[in-house]
């Protein structure tokens, strides 16, 4: 730490505002900067490792003067590159422990109308403004929201009346993290306990409508393969007496929902029922882009359905050529790649352990497939904490609302099951930048810009609530 003066204060609320207000066009402008970034997770580590340098650079560069990369290697794998600090002040003060991610998901720029890696800035029908890029809002805005926090409290002073600990991780979009993987078993490492996390990769449920994520569902990700023939044969001479690899691949596959309801059809999965607001049919087509011949399967409100029940997909395929380069052969050997979302209770290796017997159950013909766990995490349900009023007050007071909607998160992210149980009695606040429209994950992802402004004052102001202006010796 620099030095400072023997009392740290906690600033004047107003002072807070007028900052992060100020900070927004830089805040914009290096979010542009990081959004050129192709730090795609599946990518080799050098792009990656650029990013995270930079990343430890700006909030070197804003005051965490601990802010350095690192990996962590367990189970055989070495981590992707993260960025962390571990600012101490005091003994006596609060510690708090703030989390994002710099890696992005892949981006098939032709499905694009702006260039994935080439920040465009839009003005929406709203008259808000919005950045366009891959990882725009998930999940470079996060990084934004703890960096703004950051220099609008510490501003030209040498240290907050507040222990700051940070991880900005390289690989939650990998499928699985080694990270999480390492915390899991080793709960009691210090480095990763604090009273309060802030976790910045959520969203509210619209834009402008302060929401606290309480639930997450987890995953089970596998990948089945079919193989019943040792090369291609021509379909006309010996089709007929041997199955086609992917034919049978495609009838394991139909047997993962019900054929009526379109419910997850595998035995022995959870659900998980929460007091979640209500989600309409209108706005979830409308977010979703759902076709108007489209009807909605599954059994249970909508809210239900998306944050409390499992849900099955299948994200991948191999085994065919593409139509335009077909050819009357057999297919010897199919593969798949199915993705499991899991209710926020339930156990993940459970759920692998039900989707596997389901798979080998319903193979045809007497085949045996050869099923492969690829990723796996628990899911989340929050717990209220110490801080829970002040948590609420920031998002309210950052909104100027009078309300804070409570709701659920379809996706996974599996760090924080393993952030609570090696915190089990602090508060763990999941929010962000990511309302429906950001499209995360799709083409044409953006984040609007009033949304970083209100959610970088909303963790300022919750951050200054949990501050103690209590005398610290310069170092």
């Amino acid at each position: 730490m620099r030095p400072n003066s023997p009392m740290t204060m906690v600033l004047p609320e107003q002072q807070v505002r007028d900052r992060v207000h100020q900070l927004v066009p830089e805040l914009w402008s290096t979010l542009g900067d990081l959004v050129r970034h192709r730090s795609i997770a599946t990518t080799p580590a050098p792009p990656l490792a650029d990013t995270a340098e930079v990343v430890a650079e700006l909030f070197r560069a804003a005051g965490l003067r601990t802010a350095k990369v690192e990996t962590i290697t367990h189970g055989g794998k070495t981590s992707a590159p993260m960025v962390v600090a571990d600012e101490v002040a005091h003994t006596a003060v609060a510690t708090v422990l703030l989390y994002a991610h710099y890696d992005v998901q892949p981006a098939d720029a032709s499905k694009w109308t702006t260039k994935p890696f080439e920040p465009t800035e839009k003005m929406d029908e709203n008259h808000d403004m919005r950045l366009y890029g891959r990882g725009a809002a998930d999940d470079k805005s996060g990084v934004m929201m703890h960096l703004g926090a950051i220099k609008a409290l510490l501003g030209d002073r040498g240290q907050l009346p507040l222990n700051i600990k940070l991880v900005i991780e390289g690989e939650e979009e990998a499928g699985s993290s080694v990270l999480e993987s390492y915390l899991a078993e080793h709960p009691d490492d210090p480095r990763f306990h604090a009273d309060l996390v802030i976790v910045a990769d959520a969203g509210n449920v619209e834009r402008g409508a302060p929401t606290l994520t309480e639930t997450l569902r987890g995953i089970v990700a596998a990948e089945v393969t079919v193989e019943t023939l040792a090369g291609k044969a021509h379909s006309g001479m010996f089709g007929g007496p041997v199955p086609d690899a992917f034919m049978a691949l495609v009838q394991i596959l139909a047997t993962l929902q019900d054929r009526k309801t379109g419910d997850v059809a595998i035995a022995g999965l959870t659900q998980f029922d929460h007091a979640w607001p209500t989600v309409t049919e209108a706005t979830y087509r409308r977010d979703a882009g759902v076709l108007p011949t489209t009807s909605l399967i599954g059994s249970g409100t909508i809210a239900k359905l998306l944050y409390g029940k499992p849900s099955v997909n299948v994200v991948g395929l191999s085994g065919l050529p593409l139509v335009s380069g077909s050819t009357n052969v057999l297919c010897p050997k199919a593969k798949a790649r199915v993705s499991l979302r899991l209710a926020p209770n339930q156990d993940a290796g459970e759920a692998y352990a039900a989707l596997e017997a389901h798979i080998m159950g319903a193979a045809p013909w007497g085949l045996k497939p050869v099923v492969k766990r690829i990723a796996s995490g628990s899911g989340f349900v929050s717990v209220p904490g110490e801080h829970s009023d002040d948590i609420e007050r920031a998002l309210l007071e950052a909104y100027h609302a009078t309300s804070v909607a409570r709701a659920g998160q379809g996706g996974s992210i599996p760090l924080v099951n393993a952030l609570q149980a090696a915190n089990p009695e602090s508060d763990i606040v999941l929010w962000g930048c990511e309302e429906p429209t950001t499209h995360a994950h799709g083409a044409d992802e953006s984040v609007s810009q009033s949304e970083l402004e209100h959610m970088t004052l909303a963790e300022a102001l919750l951050l200054r609530s949990v501050m103690s202006p209590i005398p610290i010796q310069p170092s």
